[in-house]
């Protein structure tokens, strides 16, 4: 892993951040063991902070205490997995069908700009093949859209999901190829950019529409 290091703020929260960012981003994936001391060395930090953040982590769901074994990251069974999804997918297509009334061109200018940058980072990550960087772009895609709602429960239930979808994402990726998860998102803002708040949700339930017929072929 690469290195990282820390500085005294809130340790354990810092902790706690850096290694669920490694699980989202697939450095860290399910059933990899996570070492008390060697994430300590590695952050320049002392035991007690990790161990705090990987109790915090077993709190929520992310992290499993195997006897004899130490601490793992959870490997989810497949309800989980579309359960976390569904939830997932009735967020987004909330937050976008409640823009209909509200987002007119200029409100909406600000959430089609930063769609727009995903989608450059998107097209980017397909030509070198940087599955990683296309991940990041994704995840920014989909969160802007809850986020611009400006419900902030909607962001901390999607927030909280992340790892699950990370799993997903993994799964996904060893049977649909990357151009076709970035053809999935234009439309998306071609709508919002036309006020066609519906449509776009239609779009979004399409995408996980097909994301779940590739997940399937990956079983």
């Amino acid at each position: 892993m690469a290195t990282t290091k820390v500085v005294r703020k809130s340790l354990k929260d810092q902790v706690k951040k850096i290694l669920i960012e490694r699980i989202v981003e697939g450095t860290l994936v399910p059933g990899d063991r996570i070492k008390e001391l060697q994430v300590a060395k590695e952050l320049g930090t002392s035991q007690a902070p990790v161990r705090e953040a990987i109790r915090c982590l077993e709190t929520l769901g992310y992290i499993d205490h195997i006897p004899h074994v130490g601490a793992m990251v959870k490997n989810f069974n497949r309800r989980e997995l579309e359960e976390a999804y569904q939830v997932r997918e009735a967020v987004e297509v909330f937050a976008v069908a409640g823009l209909e009334e509200t987002c007119d061109e200029e409100a909406c200018a600000p959430l089609l700009a930063v769609l727009e940058r995903c989608l450059t980072d998107m097209q980017t990550a397909v030509a070198q093949r940087e599955i990683q960087l296309l991940t990041k772009a994704d995840n920014r895609f989909h969160r802007a859209i809850v986020e611009f709602s400006g419900n902030t429960t909607m962001v901390s239930v999607w927030d909280s999901l992340k790892i699950q979808v990370q799993v997903v994402g993994t799964l996904v990726e060893a049977a649909m190829p990357l151009q076709t998860i970035y053809e999935l998102h234009p439309p998306i803002v071609g709508a919002l950019r036309q006020q066609r708040s519906r449509d776009a949700a239609a779009l979004l339930t399409d995408h996980y529409r097909t994301i779940k017929t590739f997940w399937g072929r990956s079983d």
